[in-house]
């Protein structure tokens, strides 16, 4: 489609806008396909690194909170340490909210980002009918 523009010395010049280009739908499978492979590449990456950090640090934390409580062994999990075999429950924290990064980053990549499909489209109207 042609346009006019004005250049700078008042002249009009026609130009011809460049083409639109819409992506054939292969394109956008395939688009589609690589972001879900780089979802699930991340999330595996997040799991191992909450496993390797969760095998790293449990040891670290019952080393230092033996010698910590004069060599006796677990008793109670508390974090006002009152008496010996008291020890800090730190490591559970960690775990959770470790825990809960990795499940949103797999629900991101194995059920959030799903294309809606026929199927679900065709469930949701008969969900809505039979109200």
């Amino acid at each position: 489609m042609p346009t006019e523009v004005l250049t700078t010395n008042e002249r009009v010049v026609s130009e011809q806008a460049p083409p639109v280009e819409t992506p054939s739908p292969d394109e956008e499978l395939r688009k589609l396909a690589i972001r879900h492979l780089e979802h699930v590449r991340k999330f595996k990456l997040y799991l191992v690194a909450y496993v390797l950090s969760l095998l790293v640090l449990t040891p670290i934390w019952i080393v230092t909170e033996y010698e910590s409580n004069n060599g006796v062994w677990l008793k109670h999990l508390s974090s006002r340490s009152r008496y010996d075999g008291d020890w800090n429950p730190w490591i559970i924290w960690v775990a959770l909210i470790g825990g809960v990064l990795v499940t949103l980053a797999g629900l991101r990549a194995y059920y959030f980002d799903r294309e809606t499909t026929e199927a679900d489209i065709d469930r949701e109207v008969e969900r809505l009918k039979s109200r």
